[in-house]
This record gives C-alpha cells, structure tokens and sequence, in this order.
C-alpha cells in the first residue's frame, strides 16, 4: 500500500507532470451545452483522494471511518439508499464548472484547478460519513487512454499505486470513463476506503470528480456519488 497522505501542492504538481502538461485555463469551446457530464453510461453519461488523515483533512480535522458500527450512528451496510444531492449547483473554477454535490457535501478551491471537501467527517444520506470529496481539471494529453489517465490521477491525487486498487463498475464512452473502486486497510490502520471516480474531456481539458466512504457506509451513499458524478457540467465560455 502506498502512502495516502499528500499535500496539495505535491497534488498539484504530480496531476500536472502524470499528463506532462501545464495547468490550462479550463474552457469549453462555444457550441458545447451544460448537457456535459462525468459519466461514462446511458444517455447522460455514465456514472479523487480519503482514508486516514490526508489532504482533505483540514488542520485540526481528525478522519475517522464512517459507517463500521451501525450501533455508533452509521448506516446499516446492506442498506440501500436513494440519491440525495444539492437543490442548487455548486460553481468552481470560475463558475467554469457546476455540479450538485451529494447531500451534505461541501468543496473548497485549493487552486484553480482543484477543490477537495470541507472535513473528512461529512455526514451524508443515510447517516452515511464521506471521508473524502474532490474535482479537478487539467490538460489532456489524447496520447494516454483512460485507463491511464485513471491510474495517474489516483496516484498523484491519492498515491496510490495500480496495485493498490481495485476496479469494478467500470464504464467508457469515448474518452469518458467512470467506475468504482476499493483500497483495503492501511499498514498503519487506515480504513479501507470504497470510493466513485468518473472523468470527462472537453476543449481539450480532462475534468474528474472522486468520491470515498468506508465500505460499511457504501451501499448508503452509492447513488448520491453517482447522481452527483452525472450532474457534472462543463459551461460553455463567452469568447
């Protein structure tokens, strides 16, 4: 297992060198519609960072797993619930993105390209705890497929290795992507962690957004990762 601890500027510069390009602005050319979304299936599409104390723990902010003991106030882990996702979208990177958030979510810019969650202790549906929530965007490189454009972002953005995860749900549609994935416990403890990443390309651009929770807690929480991946929207900009 490979170490789940980063900071944001290493985050910054490992998305920046795994795509071998610089930052980019982020804009859509004219003509793409708000119809755009992060996932790979269906006709919406189909549809990264967690465990521990990380970087999207804010100071202070102790990680905890959630949803292991149903009796401590998490969920049951065969309990299915429905999706759950903010009323009004969230607008990041210069309202050059908007995505409605899974219930009780909330994001904050680190830079202008990537923004993680609030507090790794976010309550959710279900009583379910989200540990980790991010979106970001940086430079296509067409060369790469999106296996790869996968398995760099979630070493960079979390580093973890190809070893490290496992794969389910997977889903392609040209160049967009989305899947499950499952790391297990940490050498030192970590909680293993059940997470949602889906990746999109337009102008040139590839936009992500991952979610994570304890296994015990995925089964609450599923469909508000994947309604919010769906509700991912690119916004066309004014030339």
């Amino acid at each position: 297992m490979k170490l789940r601890s980063l900071a944001v500027p290493i985050l910054v510069l490992g998305l920046a060198a795994g795509c071998g390009k610089k930052t980019p602005e982020g804009t859509t050319p004219p003509g793409e519609t708000g119809s755009n979304d992060a996932t790979a299936g269906g006709s919406d599409g189909g549809g990264s960072d967690g465990g521990g104390t990380d970087a999207a723990t804010p100071p202070g902010d102790t990680a905890k797993p959630g949803g292991e003991d149903p009796a401590a106030g998490g969920p049951d882990p065969s309990k299915v619930c429905d999706a759950e996702v903010s009323d009004t979208p969230k607008a990041l990177f210069g309202d050059n993105v908007l995505i409605r958030l899974p219930k009780g979510v909330e994001l904050v810019e680190q830079t202008p390209f990537f923004a993680r969650i609030t507090s790794s202790n976010t309550m959710s549906t279900c009583d379910a705890i989200v540990s980790f929530a991010a979106v970001g965007y940086f430079q296509t490189d067409p060369s790469k497929s999106v296996t790869n454009v996968r398995d760099e972002t979630m070493k960079a953005a979390r580093g973890f290795g190809s070893g490290d995860v496992t794969w389910e749900e997977e889903a392609t549609k040209n160049r967009s992507y989305s899947a499950a994935y499952a790391v297990p416990e940490g050498p030192k403890g970590e909680p293993p962690i059940k997470g949602w990443i889906a990746f999109k390309e337009s102008g040139g651009n590839t936009f992500w957004v991952a979610y994570e929770t304890h296994p015990n807690a995925w089964n609450a929480v599923k469909k508000s990762f994947q309604e919010s991946a769906k509700r991912l929207i690119i916004v066309p900009q004014k030339k």
